[in-house]
């Protein structure tokens, strides 16, 4: 008898022991295995990355004979109506050349839009470039509107620096272009299902990254094409060599969000609530409420400290460095997992 009731002692303990464990020991250990990830302060840019096109305001000016080129003007300089460019001295003999000039295939893209002067001073204040790419008519202002991505595509005729090494032009050949370097447009194209499209409005600032730095600008225009939504940027900030640039890829940031960054599949929702699960110094883990500021589709930017609820009231919530179950679908409630 005293022997059973000795077994049944050591029994009892172990069960209590076991049910501590359960209770106690085994929660903290799954919790503790369970990862986090910790909340920073930091950005979420919502962009698009594009090919796009340089429209400026240019005029290109043709050499009305041949003869030997004598430049007094580098390039990028701005100048004032009568400013002495070059001179051409007619009769002087060049070097040898084939039957048509290296620049045909660029003067016939230019056709009549280009100038001929018999005087070669600045007709008119501008920029000064002697890069020139024989489309300056078809992305200027006048008509932007009307470009298609395709005419665009097809527009694949490279920059080229027209300055004659070898000092001789022949009459009707590109010389320089004059440029209005007060404003500059950037075209560009996203397809007609892009979601991305009602991230942009007329009127809102936008900064567009390219190979040569940052530039703040505006959004002038939207047009609906049958392929593709077109969107016109206006600038009134200088770009190094813009007047180089056609074609050039870009990066269209429209936005730039600030708070405490988070993976979109650490956010659960709890009672119709939205809100992650912030680990404790216990180590448990407590729902706490969010309020998603904007998310990209993977990340999403959160209020901290503090946001006001839909109801107008101040709602605590989370904060820096605050540990956040990287899974919540981990967090089993009322016997249910959480997000099944």
């Amino acid at each position: 008898m005293k022997k059973s009731w000795k077994i049944l002692l050591v029994v009892f303990v172990l069960a209590v022991a076991a049910l501590y464990v359960a209770i106690f020991v085994v929660p903290g250990v799954t919790d503790a295995m369970r990862k986090t990830t910790e909340l920073v302060y930091g950005s979420l840019p919502i962009f698009d990355t594009v090919e796009a096109y340089v429209v400026r305001d240019e005029t290109v000016y043709m050499a009305s004979r041949s003869g030997e080129i004598r430049y007094y003007v580098g390039e990028g300089v701005k100048l004032r109506k009568g400013a002495l460019l070059l001179d051409i001295v007619a009769g002087a003999a060049g070097p040898e050349e084939p039957e048509e000039s290296a620049f045909a295939e660029m003067s016939r893209r230019i056709g009549g839009a280009g100038v001929v002067l018999d005087v070669n001073a600045a007709p008119e204040g501008g920029q000064v470039s002697y890069y020139i790419d024989g489309y300056e008519t078809l992305f200027s202002e006048e008509n932007m509107t009307a470009l298609t991505r395709r005419k665009a595509a097809e527009a694949d005729g490279k920059v080229v620096n027209v300055t004659r090494h070898d000092g001789f032009v022949r009459q009707g050949e590109p010389l320089y272009k004059l440029a209005d370097n007060t404003y500059w447009h950037m075209v560009f194209w996203l397809d007609k299902d892009a979601g991305s499209i009602v991230n942009y409005e007329e009127g809102e600032s936008v900064t567009v990254v390219m190979p040569n730095g940052e530039v703040k600008g505006k959004v002038q225009e939207i047009v609906a094409q049958a392929d593709a939504w077109m969107l016109i940027l206006r600038f009134d900030r200088y770009y190094e060599n813009l007047a180089q640039i056609r074609k050039t890829d870009a990066t269209i940031v429209v936005a730039d969000y600030r708070g405490l960054l988070i993976e979109n599949a650490s956010i659960a929702v709890e009672g119709g609530q939205t809100g992650v699960y912030v680990r404790r110094r216990s180590g448990a883990f407590e729902f706490v409420p969010v309020n998603v500021v904007r998310s990209d589709g993977v990340h999403s930017v959160l209020s901290m400290s503090t946001f006001v609820s839909k109801e107008g009231k101040e709602t605590k919530t989370v904060n820096v460095y605050e540990e956040v179950l990287q899974d919540p679908s981990q967090i089993v409630l009322n016997g249910e997992t959480n997000g099944d």
